[in-house]
């Protein structure tokens, strides 16, 4: 017969060695298995295929706003209240490509090729539709002559600007089809002699032109990149999964020239270090808009049926009145009444001098006197807003909606009250929706990911629980005997 003793000893033995094994396999075994397969490397396929070339289909709708009584020469009575008409959306798909990958000391380095195919869904405006809007060149002229001329030359250069411009059948306002717009542009010859001539005149030096010159919003960019980015693998640690370090070869930016606007901070916005925090910010860089921003937390919200918490871009991102955003206007140390109010980002930093200022669609959450100064402009959180949801384990993005609207800072400058009786205003061109979500198949994979990682956590708690009980019982038995 075993003595009680012995039976003691062995439940004791048992359950330490329970507990040992459940922690060791738990919380070592377990988290290794979870950790090699999220860090991106070629030797796991699956997750480097997905990063390489993602899977998930990506669209970007645009919303262009026809002016319907604006006249090209602009208008004759500043009093008069702009309309805009939106029209839209006219649907691409967008295909994103890394290449050139290397892989060196926990990070990737790699190229994004972007390409762009129009796609309408079901019956949509046609590309050839006719709009009237504001003439990008004729106010990026305006605006550098107002910034780099000598200030005594400003007027005068100005004048002989809307002159040339004029006599060469080119005014404030112009009239192009959606297709040269976005992605076709249209010719810049009429401009060139006049470029040259005002450069001169103006002591500025112009960039090496190209024989046939043309401008469009998105000319030049299908099958381009966007620079070279190094980024975490998450081989350094999961918590830096997709972080970006160095952007075209570079740790931070020069736009802005303030240590804090010019830093890169957090992803390129496809991936995420996994376990989502709800209390912590989301930083995203954003190539287009020269910055990073960030998300906090809004909601939980089901997603093709997984359930994931939503991230919003809140209103202190883009608000005149938060001091991180001072940095973010040129001319903040000489009059910040000079600043645009909250909605707003001035590009020209980052845009050669010229007069692109960013937004929301329709400046939702901006100074509503920018969505004022027009009819036809309605902001609508549920239209208007970027949204991000994110699976709270895998920080996998189930949903993203990202939400720009591009406009032209609209001003006389120096052109004289006579030629153009304008006030000032920013001028809404077009907004964009991004929008990329899980099809069925890539939810089915994030939904036995999750529920896999969520049964080796009930596991290993059982497991430890039944250790710890039989440590107890044999605790009882020794006391009882």
């Amino acid at each position: 017969m075993v003595s009680n003793m012995v039976k003691t000893g062995i439940v004791a033995a048992v359950g330490v060695t329970v507990i040992v094994l459940s922690s060791t396999l738990g919380w070592v075994l377990v988290l290794d298995i979870v950790t090699s397969e999220a860090i991106i490397t070629e030797d796991n396929e699956a997750i480097y295929g997905a990063w390489k070339s993602p899977p998930v289909p990506f669209f970007i709708q645009f919303f262009v706003f026809n002016c319907t009584n604006c006249v090209l020469e602009g208008p004759g009575d500043s009093s008069v209240v702009l309309d805009l008409q939106q029209l839209g959306p006219f649907t691409f798909s967008e295909k994103r490509m890394k290449f050139n990958i290397t892989e060196k000391d926990g990070f990737l380095t790699y190229l994004e090729e972007e390409s762009y195919y129009y796609e309408p869904m079901g019956v949509e405006t046609s590309l050839d539709a006719d709009i009237i809007t504001v003439n990008p060149v004729y106010f990026t002229l305006a605006s550098l002559i107002t910034d780099y001329a000598p200030p005594e030359s400003v007027v005068a250069l100005s004048t002989a600007m809307h002159r040339l411009l004029n006599d060469a059948g080119e005014h404030p306002f112009m009239k192009r089809k959606v297709r040269e717009i976005l992605f076709e542009g249209w010719s810049l010859q009429p401009y060139i002699d006049i470029l040259i001539m005002l450069s001169e005149l103006a002591g500025i030096t112009l960039p090496e032109l190209p024989e046939d010159p043309r401008f469009g919003y998105f000319y030049g960019v299908n099958g381009t990149n966007q620079g070279e980015f190094k980024i975490e693998s998450g081989a350094n640690g999961l918590d830096k999964l997709g972080l970006i370090r160095t952007w075209k070869g570079e740790d931070s930016l020069s736009y802005w020239k303030d240590p804090y606007c010019d830093m890169i901070n957090g992803t390129d916005g496809a991936i995420y270090p996994p376990v989502v925090d709800v209390n912590e910010r989301i930083y995203i860089f954003v190539t287009d808009l020269c910055r990073s921003i960030y998300t906090t937390y809004e909601r939980d919200i089901e997603t093709m049926g997984i359930n994931t918490h939503r991230f919003t871009v809140p209103p202190e991102v883009f608000d005149d009145k938060n001091p991180d955003n001072f940095c973010y206007c040129r001319d903040h140390s000489i009059d910040p009444d000079l600043c645009f109010s909250a909605g707003l980002l001035d590009l020209r930093p980052c845009q050669f001098g010229a007069p692109v200022v960013l937004s929301t669609p329709h400046f939702y959450l901006g100074d509503p006197k920018y969505s004022n100064a027009f009819t036809g402009l309605k902001p609508v959180k549920e239209w208007h807003e970027t949204n991000i949801d994110l699976e709270p384990l895998t920080a996998v993005p189930v949903f993203i909606s990202e939400r720009i609207q591009i406009n032209i800072d609209v001003r006389r400058y120096g052109v004289p009250s006579r030629f153009l009786d304008i006030n000032n205003t920013v001028f809404p061109v077009f907004w964009i929706n991004e929008t990329a979500i899980l099809d069925q198949p890539s939810a089915d994979d994030v939904t036995l990911a999750v529920n896999v990682i969520n049964g080796l956590n009930i596991s290993r708690w059982c497991f430890l629980a039944a250790g710890i009980a039989l440590a107890i019982a044999s605790v009882v038995m020794l006391v009882v005997l």
